[in-house]
């Protein structure tokens, strides 16, 4: 009878032998881009060059999808900055409904007039978490994706803007936040902008005193020096972390330590065009979402499917 107690170990060897041939990924686009929502129909402080950038995308749990933006050049007072929100029954569908400004500034909440920028939705325990910057990181919580209350009325930790929050429990236990980090003489070459990352073991914190500072790896673009410090993203597959720096991909096993060369270059020949990447699954597929800002191609948000490809690991 003692068979079966050495059986036991003799298949967990072999799972973690499987678990670590996983061969790291690459993310090419899968499709063309869909535009998904344009220029604002703003109710209040509307502007002619009023235009969505910095967003998250999420769906309720009635189904319902919803894209909350960040909303710039409005007449709105001080930074001309609000969130506004469009709604879709269908993830992958053209043209979704304006639904009204979500958020403007309230000084009795801490914020900076007219400055809300950048939310990221996440959800933890059933609860559904909406970060978004103005004097630090700000949280609003909601059950059901649907009606939103603030946690509590000032920041939840001190940040610059642009907060992408990566689910790291697995591996360390921990929640990760990164975010664009504006510092006097930091680094001139990206006009004194670098990114930091926090962590924390739940969304509503205690999130750390220090802050790990990530610097970009994609040498300045010319005229934007500090487009690849905006708006980080990072998201886990199998083994490996993988960090957009705009349209930029880049590789690692540890998500506070990274290095180049690039993995992938989504948009080779015009890299900035697409800004402010995020990725959504929806039934088992990765979307690539990000807002088209350059010239005067339609300026709006869009989507196109991700498709991730194995590659010998050097």
């Amino acid at each position: 009878m003692p068979l079966p107690r050495l059986l036991a170990p003799l298949a967990f060897a072999v799972t973690l032998v499987s678990a670590s041939l996983a061969e790291p990924l690459v993310p090419r686009l899968d499709g063309p881009w869909l535009k998904l929502v344009g220029k604002p129909p703003l109710e209040k402080w509307a502007t002619p060059r009023a235009e969505p950038v910095d967003f998250t995308a999420f769906q309720a749990d009635d189904g319902s999808w919803h894209l909350i933006s960040c909303i710039r050049h409005t007449s709105h007072p001080g930074n001309s900055r609000l969130l506004y929100r469009w709604s879709s029954p269908s993830l992958t569908r053209e043209g979704w409904q304006p639904k009204g400004i979500f958020l403007s500034s309230h000084a009795d909440w801490d914020h900076r007039e007219g400055h809300l920028q950048a939310p990221f939705h996440v959800v933890e325990n059933g609860t559904h978490h909406l970060f978004y910057n103005s004097n630090g990181a700000h949280l609003l919580t909601s059950p059901d994706g649907l009606e939103w209350t603030p946690h509590g009325l000032t920041a939840v930790f001190p940040m610059g803007r642009d907060v992408c929050i990566l689910d790291d429990r697995q591996a360390s236990g921990r929640w990760i936040a990164y975010y664009t980090s504006p510092e006097p003489g930091i680094n001139p070459a990206t006009r004194d902008h670098t990114i930091r990352a926090r962590t924390a073991p739940h969304l509503t914190g205690p999130w750390s005193d220090a802050a790990t500072e990530i610097p970009p790896i994609t040498p300045p673009a010319k005229g934007y020096t500090f487009v690849y410090a905006e708006s980080p993203f990072v998201i886990k597959r199998q083994d490996y972390y993988y960090r957009f720096e705009q349209l930029y991909v880049f590789r690692s096993k540890d998500p506070l330590k990274w290095e180049g060369p690039p993995v992938a270059s989504l948009a080779p020949e015009t890299p900035i065009k697409f800004l402010a990447p995020e990725i959504v699954t929806h039934e088992g597929r990765d979307y690539l979402l990000a807002y088209q800002w350059l010239n005067d191609d339609p300026r709006g948000i869009y989507l196109a499917p991700l498709a991730w490809e194995e590659v010998e690991a050097p």
